[in-house]
């Protein structure tokens, strides 16, 4: 697996992704497009076999790094894609000078909530009834110490 700055070619298999999961929070392809025009704004693909397994998008706002989605393909499921992706955003994030990587997560995605403690994040807070004025988002915090690996 290999992962790399996405381009304007990957969208439609990004965005396949994205809508592939019901109830993502999902940009489809003019919001996932509309990211790799901004500055601060960061999309990296994962390959296999060169086609997309998953994606994540983060934004650099010093001194974090926060991430706005991670999704990867329901065929590639526990095969290390999106620790791969966490990984190479955590080391993107280390050399633009962030200290930290945040994000906020549905409380009941409890597979993505595994996947954010084995990489060492922490619940920091909460936002009740943020998803469709029903379910918490819980907002976690993962420090960058200096030559950390995700």
């Amino acid at each position: 697996m290999t992962v790399r700055r996405a381009f304007g070619k990957d969208i439609p298999a990004l965005a396949a992704i994205e809508a592939s999961w019901p109830g993502y929070p999902a940009w489809g392809e003019k919001g996932l497009r509309e990211e790799l025009t901004k500055p601060d704004s960061v999309t990296l693909v994962a390959e296999e076999n060169g086609a997309a397994a998953g994606f994540i998008n983060f934004w650099i706002v010093r001194p974090e790094a926060q991430i706005n989605s991670l999704a990867v393909s329901k065929d590639l499921l526990r095969r290390g894609t999106a620790r791969a992706l966490l990984g190479k955003c955590a080391e993107y994030a280390r050399k633009s000078a962030c200290s930290s990587m945040t994000l906020e997560v549905a409380e009941g995605n409890s597979a993505a909530l595994a996947l954010y403690a084995s990489a060492g994040f922490a619940v920091e807070g909460r936002r009740p009834r943020f998803y469709n004025n029903a379910e918490d988002a819980l907002l976690l915090r993962k420090a960058l110490p200096a030559g950390d690996k995700t």
